[in-house]
């Protein structure tokens, strides 16, 4: 039987592959790393094991991985705290990683999925964006992720750890409770303010694009690549996106549309930030051609993952 460590397995990302996990595969043994003040016993995780995992404490890495076979590595920090902090951004991700790396080894964990980040690309990043596209990491989020990558492959030429990294571009979707705080997100952020005020204002005006693919399609690209192609992940490296570019103003739009539908009227308003004169550059195309020649087909539902977001935004009345 397998045992799947996920670190930060409470977390946005984390608890949705949990979930699908536990709910497809009840053979499975799942173990949720949990750094967190939280309630370590959410409803939706009373199949999993909870167990305590920092990436500041090696120590608690060992007992996380004990007959451990695979790993998905989540766990990170908040992007803003590391940027006020770089030092001690690189000392726990970066350095933590490293940590978890060796400990991996040492209990004798066969394969490692580890969620890096489109970030790596920069923000001057160029259409079409592939794994082969330059890489410019500037800020520690950012910077830290690619080094754990390389890493990673480290491990994978020189210790024999089947590794897989996922360049993750922006995920959406409703989060298993509404304890995980990511509401900063952009769909997440958008459904607060239609439940919670009956309007979306934008920061800005609406027309940065962004590459989006749903947690539904995240969590079947784990699957995919445990599952489905166990032993041929390739060189490890895959863009994961949804192939699907919109403006923030065209999610707001859409989150209006879907709101209309559950609430049966319409919000008060959409409103841009008119000061703001970033200028539109066109649809991102964020290239998973390489994550798709192995198999992989995308199958998330925009709508569905907006009415479960808007559903769970209304426990923030309360």
């Amino acid at each position: 039987m397998n045992k799947i460590l996920i670190t930060g397995g409470l977390g946005y990302v984390g608890g949705r592959i949990a979930d699908d996990l536990m709910r497809t595969r009840p053979d499975l043994r799942v173990v949720l790393g949990a750094h967190s003040k939280r309630p370590l016993s959410p409803e939706w995780a009373r199949n999993a094991e909870i167990v305590p995992f920092s990436m500041e404490a090696p120590e608690t890495m060992m007992q996380a991985l004990a007959g451990v076979t695979d790993v998905i590595h989540l766990a990170t920090l908040d992007e803003s705290a590391m940027l006020a902090d770089p030092e001690w951004a690189w000392r726990v991700k970066a350095m933590g990683s490293f940590e978890l790396l060796k400990a991996c080894r040492a209990q004798g964990v066969k394969r490692l999925i580890y969620f890096s980040t489109y970030h790596v690309y920069g923000s001057g990043a160029k259409s079409p964006i592939s794994e082969i596209s330059p890489t410019r990491a500037s800020h520690p989020y950012s910077a830290t992720h690619r080094a754990t990558e390389d890493m990673i492959q480290f491990f994978a030429d020189h210790h024999g750890l089947q590794t897989a990294v996922f360049r993750l571009s922006n995920g959406y979707g409703y989060a298993m409770d509404s304890d995980i705080k990511r509401w900063n997100l952009v769909f997440n952020d958008l459904c607060r303010q239609a439940v919670l005020t009956g309007k979306i204002v934008l920061k800005s005006n609406g027309e940065q694009s962004r590459d989006f693919i749903s947690l539904g399609d995240v969590a079947r690209a784990v699957q995919h690549f445990l599952f489905n192609i166990p032993d041929n992940w390739g060189d490890g490296l895959y863009n994961l996106g949804g192939e699907c570019s919109l403006t923030i103003l065209a999610a707001a739009h859409r989150v209006a549309e879907v709101y209309k539908k559950i609430y049966h009227t319409p919000l008060h308003s959409i409103v841009v930030n008119e000061a703001d004169k970033t200028p539109n550059r066109g649809s991102v195309i964020y290239d998973i051609s390489k994550l798709k020649a192995t198999g992989f087909r995308l199958a998330g539902n925009m709508d569905e993952e907006i009415e479960k977001t808007l559903n769970l935004c209304e426990s923030l009345k309360q």
